[in-house]
C-alpha cells in the first residue's frame, strides 16, 4: 500500500484515523510520504506509528522536512537486507529497501517515492534515478508513492476545475486561446521507457476496466499516486484498488496485490 499522509498527520490528530484505514487493508508493506516531523522528538512519532500499524518503520530523510517512510511486517516472509536513501538526488528524498522474500532467489527492492510537484522535467530526472535503483538487484523492483504527474493512458481530467498552479505543472500549455489543456505524460513515458509497468494502467487495459484509472489526488483530480513494477514482476500483478482516506489526507491511498509465487525466476537471468 502507498499513502501520502499530508504533512505529518500527527500534529493535527489525523494519524490515528489514517492508521486505522491502513490497518484495515492488512498490507504487508506500506509506503508513506510527507512524514514531516517523524525524525524529531527522539523519533516518538515513529514509535507511535510502529505501535499503531503493528509494523516496523524504516525512515529516509528528505532534503526538506517531508520525510519518506516504509513500514513492513517482518513475520510475513520478508527479511530486511538494507536501506538506500540518497536524498540529495531527489527533491523529496526516497526510501529504497531491499528485502529477501521467501521463495525468491534474488532480492526484491521496494521504493517509497515522492517526485517533485513543481516541475515535470525535474520529476523525469528523479524517475530515472529511481528506475535504475529498482533494477539494481537482478530486476525485481517496485516503485510506489506520490509520483505527482500524469500517467500514460488516463483520461483527461476536468482541467477547468483544477487549481491553476497544479494545471500548469501537469499540462502542456495550450498553443492557442481556444485550445484545451492537455496532460503532460512525460513522467509516465519515462517509466514506460524504463520497462516499468504501471500497475493500475496495466489492469485497466488487460481487464477492460477504466475504473482502475480513477484519480487519487483529491484536489488535483489526477492519478498522481502510482505503482510501477519492473517487467519481471508483470505476471505477479494480481489486483489494485484505491483506498478512501476517510478525510484524513488529501490523497487516496493505493493498494496493489503482488503474488511473488507467480514470478518466473528463469527470466531474471537477463538482469544479472
Amino acid at each position: 500500500m502507498s499513502q501520502n499522509i499530508l504533512h505529518s498527520a500527527h500534529r493535527d490528530g489525523r494519524w490515528s484515523r489514517l492508521a486505522d484505514v491502513i490497518r484495515r487493508q492488512e498490507p504487508t508493506v506500506v509506503l508513506l510520504q510527507e512524514c514531516r516531523g517523524w525524525l524529531d522528538d527522539d523519533r516518538a512519532q515513529i514509535a507511535q506509528a510502529e505501535h499503531d500499524l503493528g509494523m516496523r518503520v524504516l525512515m529516509a530523510r528528505s532534503p526538506g522536512s517531508g520525510h519518506i517512510a516504509l513500514a513492513y511486517r517482518p513475520d510475513e516472509g520478508l527479511r530486511w537486507l538494507g536501506l538506500e536513501d540518497h536524498a540529495v538526488t531527489v527533491t523529496n528524498g526516497y526510501a529504497a529497501v531491499r528485502f529477501a522474500v521467501d521463495g525468491l532467489q534474488v532480492p526484491l527492492v521496494l521504493i517509497s517515492a515522492h517526485l517533485s510537484c513543481y516541475s515535470a522535467d525535474l520529476a523525469v530526472q528523479e524517475a530515472q534515478t529511481l528506475i535504475v535503483r529498482a533494477h539494481r538487484y537482478n530486476g525485481l523492483g517496485i516503485i510506489g508513492g506520490d509520483i505527482n504527474h500524469c500517467p500514460v493512458g488516463d483520461p483527461e481530467p476536468p482541467w477547468g476545475r483544477v487549481q491553476p498552479h497544479n494545471r500548469m505543472i501537469r499540462c502542456h500549455r495550450p498553443i492557442g486561446p481556444d485550445q484545451p489543456w492537455r496532460a503532460n505524460t512525460i513522467v509516465g513515458e519515462t517509466f514506460a521507457a524504463g520497462t516499468m509497468i504501471d500497475v493500475a494502467g496495466y489492469l485497466a487495459d488487460t481487464r477492460g476496466d477504466s475504473s482502475f484509472r480513477a484519480h487519487t489526488g483529491v484536489n488535483g483530480l489526477v492519478r498522481v499516486d502510482q505503482f510501477h513494477v519492473t517487467a519481471a514482476l508483470q505476471d505477479a500483478i494480481v489486483d489494485y484498488q484505491r483506498v478512501d482516506p476517510e478525510g484524513a489526507s488529501d490523497h487516496y491511498g493505493i493498494l496493489a496485490v503482488i503474488d511473488t509465487d507467480r514470478i518466473d525466476q528463469t527470466k531474471l537471468r537477463a538482469y544479472t
